[in-house]
């Protein structure tokens, strides 16, 4: 009986390629570093939720290029439009009425309020050339 129980023993690493060469090994590792690069991107760049610190708030963005944003922000129940670029914050404007984004907004929503805020900087920008 305990021949039948040795032979049925599973023997550990019978089925391992022992033959495994540093180059498949480097291949391998690389896939995986760059699954990683490539999940973090993706993560980065569909952020869906708004981040809260102490009394700030995100309420929408707008990506006007690589480097270059709209942001509206909340601070202490005033909202104020932001560019945000590589190299400096400017404030836009202090909005009088502020905007109200539901958390399980449609994206006609979100595109409609896109759409407002390029609205806003044309008219702004006109204005200011006028000047």
């Amino acid at each position: 009986m305990s021949a039948l129980a040795q032979e049925e023993a599973v023997q550990v690493g019978k089925h391992a390629n022992t033959n495994l060469d540093a180059g498949s090994m480097i291949v391998s590792l690389l896939m995986v570093l760059a699954l990683i690069i490539i999940s973090a991107f993706i993560l980065k760049k569909f952020k869906l939720s708004t981040e809260t610190v102490s009394g700030m708030k995100v309420i929408t963005s707008l990506s006007l290029g690589p480097k270059e944003r709209l942001v509206v922000v909340e601070i202490q129940q005033q909202q104020v439009l932001l560019g945000v670029t590589a190299q400096q914050i400017t404030l836009l404007k202090t909005l009088d009425e502020p905007m109200i984004v539901e958390k399980s907004a449609s994206t006609s929503m979100k595109n409609s309020m896109n759409s407002t805020l390029l609205k806003y900087l044309t008219k702004q920008s006109e204005n200011n050339d006028k000047k």
